[in-house]
């Protein structure tokens, strides 16, 4: 008699083990698809040079920007965004003064051709130039900085980009034409690269940081 109690406790377990079946693991749910987007917390810009042509064609960058919340969620945005231009040539290396700040106010921002969005999310397409487009304009290294201001909250820097403005170097031409795509004039915003640019003079402020 004590060797059929273990071996009937034993028999139990082995059978209710025997049936017990797995439940399936849940799939992992993102949950920040549920809330709403929080306040910008980083910048990240993408530029490259490029050519807009009009009656006083110009050389400058064409730029996507994200603003991204605190779950790196690409954001729409209102505010202003001033992006400062420092040209790297001959600069003296405690210079940290920008050259110049060109200011899109929230009306440009949240504009056609302006605002867009992409497969990553919301973004920012924007033109920033340097100087007049010539056949004698010079090589010049441009750093970049992008920063923005909300309407309520607390601003927010991008990080510093660096681009060679392809021109003349040395007193000769790199080449006889650009390696880079030239946007062709349109009446309709810009196009380059993938990129939509649209300057509009009556809300597109350009200012000397002094």
């Amino acid at each position: 008699m004590k060797n059929i109690i273990p071996l009937t406790i034993g028999f139990i377990f082995i059978t209710l083990t025997g049936c017990v079946t797995p439940l399936p693991r849940m799939p992992e749910v993102d949950f920040t698809r549920f809330t709403p987007p929080g306040p910008v917390t980083s910048v990240v810009a993408a530029w490259e040079p490029a050519i807009s042509h009009g009656e006083h064609p110009q050389r400058g960058f064409g730029g996507r920007v994200y603003f991204h919340d605190q779950d790196m969620r690409p954001v729409r945005v209102r505010g202003k965004v001033i992006v400062y231009t420092f040209i790297e040539d001959g600069r003296c290396p405690h210079d940290v003064k920008p050259d110049e700040g060109i200011v899109f106010d929230d009306a440009t921002l949240n504009s056609r051709g302006v605002y867009q969005r992409t497969r990553l999310g919301h973004s920012y397409n924007l033109w920033v130039p340097i100087d007049d487009a010539r056949p004698d304009s010079p090589a010049k290294l441009v750093s970049l900085m992008v920063r923005f201001i909300p309407n309520r909250g607390v601003a927010q820097m991008s990080s510093m980009s660096t681009i060679h403005l392809p021109g003349k170097s040395r007193g000769e031409f790199e080449n006889t034409q650009p390696q880079w795509n030239v946007q062709t004039h349109s009446n309709t915003p810009h196009h380059h690269a993938g990129l939509q640019h649209n300057r509009q003079p009556q809300t597109l402020e350009a200012v000397t940081i002094r």
